[in-house]
């Protein structure tokens, strides 16, 4: 599986190669947290990603005894959730997509059953709302349509087979056609909503979400960052790797602020290492912090909050433990003002369904923002594409 600087598939789980070992942080909780979990049964949680699909296993004393990764295999659809829900038009190709991730979660089931008594087990599963759709067997296409509404977000069930049983997972409720159940899910573990002070939670996957709230005030939006976080042009550079890379280049004077990479790697890329950095990948990572940035600077504005109201910035995603800020911010991925401010949350999807397990739910009723339909989106996108210049 190693590919690149990291696996082939990154779920926050720490187990890098390396000199460094981290902890596992699939899940984590402090001592204080584990106390509090009441959980009667183990469960099974499930994050399907656009990208990547991860499972965990969880006791009752809130440990996580398995986990199972594996890649989406409904990629050969499409990178991204626009080519998903245009594939998923065709009711063949629908019913394939469904039918390859209810397998791949049966084969994450299997493997858990090999050494565990999952007889009692429950399973909750968070995802993208495009994600959900197709698990469920629904056709996608009002995702992709104005005015992009979504009629089933709410808590949903699927029924699928695994080593010649019948198993129910349920799937946590989303807030809209961009915005699914693994910010719900995100929320919930983060605890934005039950903060005096304003949290910022940013989702760094393919389909970029972000929540920004407190005990009185919740808004939620997305903004379609595409594969470039989870390795894009460049298979196997993943997330954190290629943000840091970026920021070398930028330091190191390989490529100017408008992204184009100095003669003579302009036409056939440059190596950092042994990795190899190719212009369509600068490119990809260029657009996608691109909308991170821009969905971050919307979301503010609407909910009248300023850099120096929130507290904390929470970057959550599959690799969001290893993302450096200084880095992330020296790419223009996040404003400059927010950098001392961030902390990793790893996998955030797959913690906040633990919650969800416990009868956590959201107190606060969201406010949705569809960038789609913002009409500074567009200008502010395209002034913050290019990359912050150094001296």
């Amino acid at each position: 599986m190693k590919k690149g600087t990291r696996c082939t598939i990154c779920t926050g789980c720490g187990r890098c190669f390396g000199d460094v070992k981290r902890e596992t942080r699939i899940l984590s909780f402090s001592d204080t947290e584990k106390d509090n979990l009441q959980l009667s049964f183990p469960v099974i949680l499930v994050d399907i990603g656009t990208t990547t699909i991860a499972m965990v296993m969880v006791d009752t004393d809130g440990s996580a005894i398995d986990s199972y990764a594996v890649l989406n295999p409904q990629g050969k659809y499409g990178a991204d959730v626009i080519s998903r829900i245009a594939a998923g038009a065709d009711a063949e190709k629908l019913k394939a997509m469904q039918a390859l991730v209810l397998e791949e979660i049966g084969k994450g089931i299997k493997q858990f059953a090999r050494s565990h008594d999952i007889s009692d087990a429950k399973i909750f599963i968070s995802a993208n709302t495009t994600m959900t759709y197709l698990l469920r067997g629904l056709a996608p296409a009002e995702l992709g349509t104005a005015p992009f509404k979504a009629e089933h977000i709410g808590e949903d069930s699927v029924l699928f087979s695994a080593g010649g049983k019948e198993y129910e997972a349920r799937i946590l409720p989303g807030f809209s056609a961009f915005v699914g159940s693994d910010i719900y899910a995100g929320i919930l573990a983060t605890g934005i909503c039950s903060s005096d002070k304003y949290k910022l939670l940013c989702d760094l996957g393919t389909n970029g979400e972000i929540a920004l709230g407190n005990k009185d005030h919740l808004y939620v939006t997305a903004t379609a960052a595409g594969p470039a976080f989870e390795g894009g042009p460049c298979k196997g550079i993943w997330g954190a790797d290629m943000i840091s890379l970026t920021s070398r280049l930028l330091k190191g004077g390989y490529m100017d602020s408008t992204g184009l990479l100095k003669d003579p790697y302009f036409d056939e890329g440059i190596d950092i290492g042994s990795v190899h950095i190719t212009q369509d990948s600068v490119r990809a990572m260029q657009l996608a912090k691109g909308a991170i940035y821009a969905g971050i600077n919307i979301i503010c504005k609407k909910a009248s909050v300023s850099f120096e109201d929130i507290d904390e910035v929470i970057l959550a995603g599959g690799f969001g433990y290893f993302l450096k800020p200084s880095d992330a911010s020296s790419i223009g991925l996040i404003p400059g003002q927010l950098s001392g401010k961030c902390t990793s949350g790893g996998n955030t999807s797959l913690t906040g369904a633990l919650h969800y397990a416990t009868g956590e739910r959201i107190p606060v009723k969201p406010t949705v923002i569809n960038l789609a339909e913002d009409p500074t989106f567009n200008d502010l996108y395209m002034n913050v594409l290019n990359f912050p210049k150094f001296l």
